[in-house]
């Protein structure tokens, strides 16, 4: 099995969530795969990998960064390449990258291959605990990027904020009535920046 055609068709179902281009019985095995995938990058720490695709998916820049980025973790743990495959076919694809063949019966194929490959992913981080951590909202706080800082309720952007300023050692800043304008206005300058970036940027002399 090729490990970047199946980083490929990984990266490819990813494309099609953030677009809103995967629906019906395809979509409960893809957003298995994007947990996954998702949990996996914030263990390892490349989060951000996936926030640049997820701001341009089309950008062939991001894609191929991802797309590397993938192939190393696959080439690194069989476990962990194996679960994506079965999510790949559950969604119809082939992680050779050849067709698949028809299925007279596709979504009990699909519901029952997700299972199987988010069970084996369970298997492959430690059990539940690990699994439920991996797959959980990205936490609010300084490393939030700014396209999902932007998305935020007014209430959830004030307390991100106050605990942004708050790991930085500027308690004075948290009380201060326009801190979320602020960032607002310089993410519109940077969008690609990070909370925490915006925040040292804006203490720099």
């Amino acid at each position: 099995m090729s490990q970047p055609i199946l980083a490929e068709q990984v990266v490819d179902i990813l494309a099609g969530l953030v677009t809103n281009r995967i629906s019906g019985p395809r979509r409960r095995p893809a957003d298995a795969l994007f947990d996954a995938v998702v949990g996996r990058l914030r263990r390892i720490r490349r989060a951000s990998a996936f926030d640049l695709f997820e701001a341009d998916p089309h950008g062939p820049r991001q894609r191929r960064a991802l797309v590397d980025l993938l192939a190393a973790e696959f080439a690194d743990d069989p476990t962990f390449r194996e679960g994506l495959a079965e999510l790949v076919r559950s969604t119809g694809g082939s992680p050779d990258g050849t067709p698949a063949p028809p299925d007279p019966k596709p979504q009990r194929r699909i519901l029952f291959g997700a299972g199987a490959a988010v069970l084996v992913l369970v298997l492959a981080f430690g059990g539940r605990a690990i699994y439920l951590r991996m797959t959980e909202k990205p936490p609010l706080d300084g490393s939030t990027p700014c396209h999902t800082f932007w998305a935020l309720t007014d209430t959830e952007q004030r307390d991100l904020m106050v605990r942004a300023y708050q790991n930085h050692g500027q308690h004075h800043r948290s009380d201060e009535p326009y801190i979320v304008a602020s960032v607002l206005y310089a993410c519109g300058q940077n969008p690609e920046s990070t909370v925490d970036q915006i925040i040292d940027a804006a203490a720099r002399p």
